[in-house]
């Protein structure tokens, strides 16, 4: 594979079409996102890091709501020179998006859209713009001393798009894999396997950057239970800057009479605290704080897929997780299968 794979340097954003624009971005408001630019049917978010979007809204008129695909950004544009040679891919063109640079997309076996980005214009992030640093105070160490702990009501303050997942048929698990990790940087964190066939069911894939550290994962393959005819978003999932803004966040949605999707919960698999929702298409989003980096140091794992591969603290796994269906929100939950979804309930 070496180096004439494309050279990934970050996830940057992700892409759904939305039935109702304005309900849409009511939601995303209440969950942190702020407006890059707003164009007649497409919204660009972007939270308070450099990135200059880092989510795609986009008005759907006709059709079903949609997860459209991905945007990425590379090393430098040779690597969009190489993309641009592979079967399908555009050539390489200048972006209008927010950031500017050039860019090459191409689709993946599933049909699902990758677009790479280079010379993107970063934010200059204005320092009233950071969020504070939490500190905490231990049963033996109370660096915090004389200051309190007031965390500010409202949305979570999110940082960036943490990673995305695709569920499929498991029939195109093996395909689907072998492209991404042929074109890519990309390799596996850990892989978790069903017990009764030892075929692989999930693999957590993270951008691999050598020595220097990157996200636990930026994408996951997800093999439905059972079978299925298309592919979507499992769902995409964005950092925020503490555990207080993010539960801070979860009171302030629930308040505002959004649906819960799972959570919240401590992940055993990126050790991630999760806090997962619908938003007003019933697309799943998560925030997530204190997640798990690796280098090219960290050691691959290939587990049996259990409930205990889930999350080491929080809720058993919800119906509606599973299903990715919000008429199956606040039902009882469930603990049998490690986390595949049924293949019967399309959740895009």
């Amino acid at each position: 594979m070496g180096e004439s794979r494309v050279q990934l340097t970050s996830l940057l954003a992700t892409h759904y079409l939305h039935p109702n624009l304005s309900e849409a971005h009511r939601f995303f408001t209440d969950f942190g996102f702020q407006v890059a630019r707003r164009d007649e049917h497409k919204i660009y978010y972007r939270g308070f890091g450099e990135h200059p979007y880092i989510y795609i809204a986009e008005e759907v008129s006709t059709g079903p709501k949609r997860f459209v695909g991905a945007v990425w950004t590379v090393a430098t544009n040779a690597d969009l020179e190489v993309a641009s040679k592979i079967p399908g891919a555009t050539t390489v063109q200048p972006s209008t998006a927010p950031g500017n640079g050039n860019f090459v997309e191409m689709t993946d076996p599933n049909g699902i859209k990758i677009t790479l980005v280079h010379g993107l214009e970063l934010r200059s992030t204005l320092a009233e713009e950071k969020p504070d640093a939490i500190v905490l105070n231990s049963w033996e160490h109370k660096p915090r001393k004389g200051i309190f702990q007031r965390p500010q009501r409202g949305p979570s303050k999110v940082h960036k798009i943490g990673h995305y997942g695709l569920i499929m048929d498991g029939s195109k698990l093996p395909e689907t894999m072998e492209w991404y990790l042929k074109l890519f940087n990309l390799v596996p964190t850990d892989i978790l396997y069903d017990p009764n066939t030892e075929k692989d069911m999930m693999c957590f894939l993270h951008i691999d950057l050598g020595e220097q550290f990157s996200d636990h994962h930026s994408l996951f393959l997800h093999a439905a239970h059972g079978p299925m005819d298309y592919c979507t978003a499992d769902h995409s999932s964005f950092e925020v800057d503490n555990f207080d803004s993010e539960l801070a966040g979860h009171d302030h949605l629930e308040k505002k009479g959004w649906t819960q999707c799972w959570g919240v919960g401590r992940h055993m698999l990126g050790s991630q605290i999760f806090d997962y929702w619908f938003d007003a298409s019933g697309f799943i989003v998560e925030h997530y704080s204190d997640g798990d980096v690796v280098n090219n140091q960290t050691k691959m794992t290939r587990q049996v897929a259990t409930p205990a591969n889930m999350a080491t603290w929080g809720p058993n796994v919800s119906r509606a997780m599973l299903t990715g269906r919000i008429e199956d929100a606040e039902k009882f939950p469930v603990t049998g299968h490690g986390g595949a979804r049924p293949a019967a309930v399309p959740t895009a």
